[in-house]
């Protein structure tokens, strides 16, 4: 097929919860526009889908939406039918389909077609073909996802890949052979002081940042013949070819100029005349080196008031629990503190539930406050990345759901990532039943809700142990009774986590 990507080597299993309608919905509310209404039918097309994970997500999460997954690896294919084929969903469909065919792909339009990461991957003849496709069956008022390597960011990192490349040209092995041996070959470079090493910094950490990556994703990320890095205003036309125009980004805290750079960039940035001039800038202040762009097709704009009355009826809800809720987040040289009593408030009252602002101006705490700074301190804390929108009003569960004897897990495709996946990667994303959301949970924590569905109370850590030996996983603690260290674990499970689980629906208790 002539896009030069890479086809022997599978993508990660991650799972992306800025791709869900909801997440989408929300960033496009926040910057002023409208977007489809995912409380009826609705569809939905990933260019890219890799493993499947998301999409298979997020059709248990919405099943009156359809979903369409398209990849032209056949490996990433045959991985997603085999996570789907326990299930009965039938709301999704995997598609092996070249990208340069997208055109005559028979189906409906879309209300969303996301790609992750892909468009930086493929060849600018293969683009302009994902642009066609957009243009023609993206619907009027749909939304596009687009992620992307950005420059200038990726100005330092390019030579890297290129001697890459160059060093491994003539070499036999796959492409996840030929990955290591760059990372090895660029590692003695910099341990021996190779002047490029020493005069960049930022190689050097891109580098020592690479090694913590899974080897299949670095071997994506470098060894495509056709990775192009492009800069925003590159993108920004691309999409207005295709008739849509830039909502905002799909990282929450970039759509705020008082996070999106430090204080004395802020009059510069309130000074540009566009928004691509404003990206640009910002991308430059940032040395931005991966974008998250979210387009629409529509030129219109909400009022002030629309937009008001929708952000102020969304649910916000918590990933953690308060305990566990992190008052102070940095965003590279920006700092962002929550510290003041209507942050502390807000912080207490959801994360016990996922309630609207509507609601939340209701209670007794609130009162002192105008709802419109309520609506603020919201966003602000959405841009934290511990604040979701949350499809649904949640409660926190009651004592008696957290101490039951039995436990089922949520929806189908958690149970078959589980099987598929577990000690496969250091987190899985799980679908939240009763959210919306995936949500990314570590490895030991859904080891836990899986014992916490197969066994009763008192023996979850022995199941645990037995998986354990099972699959032959090491258990590191401080001293040297793993049995006691794994029951400590399991208790404090149960005292972090298994609440959020339980909200979220990912564990449902089982009635005596």
């Amino acid at each position: 097929m002539g896009e030069a990507y890479l086809t022997d080597t599978p993508y990660v299993w991650g799972a992306y919860n800025e791709l869900s309608p909801l997440f989408l919905n929300y960033i496009c509310a926040l910057n002023g526009h409208r977007s489809p209404d995912i409380e009826k039918a609705f569809t939905y097309c990933e260019l890219g889908s890799g493993n499947g994970v998301t999409v298979t997500a997020l059709a248990e999460l919405y099943p009156h939406g359809s979903f369409y997954a398209i990849d032209f690896n056949q490996v990433h294919i045959d991985n997603s039918n085999l996570l789907l084929s326990d299930t009965d969903l039938e709301n999704i469909g995997f598609y092996k389909t070249d990208f340069n065919d997208l055109t005559s792909l028979p189906g409906p339009d879309f209300d969303y077609i996301v790609l992750h990461g892909v468009y930086s991957w493929v060849n600018a003849g293969t683009r302009d073909n994902i642009r066609k496709f957009i243009a023609s069956r993206l619907k009027e008022g749909g939304i596009v996802y687009l992620s992307y390597d950005s420059l200038p960011g990726w100005s330092a990192i390019t030579p890297l890949r290129d001697m890459v490349i160059t060093h491994t040209k003539n070499m036999s092995g796959d492409s996840l052979t030929k990955t290591q041996a760059g990372l090895d070959f660029l590692e003695f470079l910099k341990s021996n002081k190779a002047a490029f090493f020493e005069d960049n910094l930022t190689a050097v950490a891109f580098l020592d940042q690479m090694k913590d990556f899974p080897l299949d994703y670095v071997c994506h990320e470098f060894f495509g013949d056709s990775v192009q890095p492009t800069y925003f205003q590159n993108i920004a036309h691309d999409m207005e070819s295709a008739g849509l125009v830039f909502s905002g980004s799909a990282i929450p805290h970039l759509n705020f100029i008082d996070l999106a750079a430090p204080s004395e960039f802020h009059d510069l940035l309130k000074k540009s005349a566009t928004r691509v001039e404003f990206e640009t800038n910002g991308d430059f202040i940032r040395n931005q080196r991966f974008r998250r762009d979210v387009f629409i097709k529509s030129e219109e704009s909400m009022s002030e008031k629309e937009q008001e009355a929708l952000l102020m009826n969304l649910s916000f809800g918590t990933i953690c629990v308060q305990e566990d809720f992190q008052r102070s987040v940095a965003f590279g040289d920006v700092a962002l503190n929550y510290v003041a009593d209507l942050f502390e408030n807000l912080i207490q009252e959801l994360c016990t539930g996922a309630k609207s602002i509507n609601q939340l101006i209701e209670l007794s705490q609130f009162s002192a406050y105008q709802p419109a700074l309520i609506l603020d301190a919201v966003r602000f804390l959405t841009a934290g990345g511990q604040v979701f929108p949350f499809s649904h009003t949640t409660d926190a569960p009651a004592e008696k759901d957290l101490t039951a004897n039995r436990y089922t897990l949520g929806g189908q495709y958690n149970l078959q990532i589980l099987k598929h996946r577990l000690f496969a990667q250091e987190s899985i994303g799980m679908a939240a039943i009763n959210t919306g959301i995936v949500a990314e949970v570590a490895m030991s924590d859904a080891l836990f809700a899986l014992c916490t569905a197969e066994a009763e109370r008192d023996h979850v850590s022995d199941w645990a142990f037995q998986r354990l030996l099972e699959k032959r996983q090491e258990i590191t603690t401080e001293n040297d009774d793993q049995t006691q260290a794994l029951a400590e674990a399991v208790g404090e499970f149960r005292r972090k986590r298994l609440p959020k689980f339980v909200e979220f629906g990912i564990l449902t208790p089982v009635p005596d």
